[in-house]
């Protein structure tokens, strides 16, 4: 038991490290690649705002479809710095993160959906250390993700709430539901939500939704000083 534990601690401290250098490589996209894009915008933005007869209409569309590609990719790569290290979970905290994160997967999603949100938690049910936040956090993007990606969701609702001496957090959606459970196992994508969870010592499970179509997603943690998991 004692070899058990000290292999998730060790693990939890690579897992530390590995975010450590996440945050770096985020920072890095944002002072050098991002500022780089902006500058290259900025330089084809004055250039296309020069007199039309300063250069002919073939060039003037060139330039408009350059300020299109580089502010995309600058939109890209913003995606790409939230998703390496999200910004909401050190300047807003967990559930305001979590809220975010819904938000945004409604936006990206390819068909927005409505999405509901609710926290009936006290703040001191989710009193988890810096490394587990993120985890937890990770996990629900993870489920979101996959509505965005795969569910064609026109409602999604998420809740954080205490069920006994757990952390209970449910993502349900109505969209096709879950495919075969061999195909759940092979997904990568829900093989990292289950090592994270493990991680963690949460429980996660997939449910057919009740009654209706979609998927709900239910990880529960065991809250710190209630006894149980350790």
């Amino acid at each position: 038991m004692n070899t058990q534990r000290e292999l998730i601690e060790g693990l939890l401290e690579f897992v530390t490290l590995v975010e450590s250098e996440r945050k770096l490589l985020a920072a890095d996209l944002h002072d050098q690649t991002l500022s780089d894009f902006r500058e290259l915008t900025r330089l084809a933005r004055r250039l296309f705002e020069k007199p039309e007869g300063a250069m002919s209409q073939e060039v003037r569309n060139g330039l408009a479809k350059l300020i299109y590609g580089l502010e995309s990719a600058m939109d890209e790569v913003r995606r790409a710095m939230e998703s390496l290290s999200p910004s909401a979970l050190d300047t807003l905290g967990f559930v305001p993160a979590v809220e975010s994160c819904l938000v945004r997967a409604s936006q990206s999603s390819e068909r927005t959906f409505l999405t509901r949100f609710s926290c009936l938690a006290r703040g001191e049910d989710i009193n988890f250390s810096e490394t587990e936040q993120l985890l937890l956090y990770r996990i629900i993007q993870e489920a979101l993700n996959n509505i965005s990606k795969h569910a064609s969701a026109r409602f999604v609702e998420l809740v954080i709430m205490r069920e006994g001496e757990y952390l209970l957090v449910r993502v349900s959606d109505d969209g096709r539901g879950m495919t075969a459970s061999g195909n759940l196992r092979r997904a990568r994508g829900i093989e990292n939500m289950r090592y994270r969870a493990r991680l963690i010592g949460a429980e996660l499970t997939w449910l057919q939704a009740t009654g209706r179509r979609g998927t709900v997603v239910e990880v529960r943690v065991p809250i710190q000083g209630s006894g149980v998991g350790g």
